[in-house]
């Protein structure tokens, strides 16, 4: 069977995760010369080892809990919210710079002042410790409501590449609210109506044995879902969602793939990773 060609396109999302380990270099160098080209790519970006770093910095512990089905996530208090912003502001900063040596124009988006992802808090979660169920409160992380395009296509009529935090307006007004990067990629894409999007890691993509790249699932659907949650572990159980969120929203293609790899969209797109769609028919040409 052949697969839709997706050398070039129209609009696209990218998520580049905030782990230490992901290549931010070869993504730059890549979605430049997309964007300069007349595509349309919003980058959403994770914050995770600059928050890592910053705590280390004020000695303090990060906090990760695990949900009763299995999400792992970082807890985040109101003083651990101001942190991250600052986490997430200089990964921003870095992403701009880096674009601009490129000759890009990259603006990130912030709420208050820019508003893209509304969300819903989660004060209370519930969590797994020891083998029990608990609550724990006084959490400052919410799940998407809504999302806002307005600010996206303003920046791409000027040719200009959006950047966007793991960061959600509080739908009470309440002030800001971090999210799930992976999900707010998936909102954005819907939202937008992109071609594709793109989940880049440092990881090849979805393994069937987490510890055998040779495993990797080149190409499967909504059909199999259930099937492939089965091989989800960790932060990938995350991406997954993500995905099918994004599918059933209406865009054509997920990508999972390995952001260490020169040219990680075109490596994926030409089979370097795991392409998700939401049936076979759909994907051939």
């Amino acid at each position: 069977m052949k697969y839709q060609n997706l050398s070039s396109i129209k609009r696209g999302v990218v998520k580049i995760g905030g782990a230490s380990g992901n290549n931010l270099e070869y993504l730059v160098k890549e979605l430049s010369e997309r964007v300069k080209r007349g595509e349309e790519w919003l980058l959403v970006h994770g914050g995770s080892s600059y928050m890592d770093n910053l705590s280390r910095a004020l000695n303090m512990t990060p906090k990760y809990v695990v949900s009763p089905s299995g999400f792992r996530s970082r807890f985040i208090n109101s003083t651990d919210l101001e942190l991250f912003r600052a986490a997430c502001s200089v990964f921003s900063v870095q992403l701009v710079s880096s674009f601009g040596q490129q000759g890009v124009n990259a603006v990130p988006l912030y709420p208050p002042d820019n508003i893209s992802a509304v969300a819903k808090r989660k004060d209370v979660l519930r969590v797994t410790e020891n083998g029990k169920v608990r609550l724990i409160r006084g959490n400052c992380s919410g799940f998407i409501t809504s999302f806002r395009n307005e600010s996206i296509f303003e920046l791409w009529d000027l040719g200009a590449l959006p950047v966007l935090p793991p960061l959600a307006y509080d739908e009470k007004g309440n002030g800001v609210l971090n999210v799930d990067g992976d999900r707010m990629a998936a909102a954005a894409a819907a939202s937008v109506k992109a071609d594709v999007l793109v989940i880049l890691s440092n990881i090849p993509g979805l393994l069937q044995d987490p510890n055998d790249t040779s495993t990797l699932i080149k190409m499967s659907t909504l059909e199999d879902w259930t099937e492939l949650e089965g091989y989800s572990r960790g932060n990938m159980k995350r991406k997954l969602l993500a995905a099918k969120e994004a599918l059933e929203g209406g865009v054509n293609s997920v990508f999972i793939g390995d952001s260490r790899q020169q040219n990680p969209i075109k490596t994926i797109f030409s089979g370097g990773g795991t392409h998700l769609c939401r049936s076979f028919t759909e994907a051939a040409v």
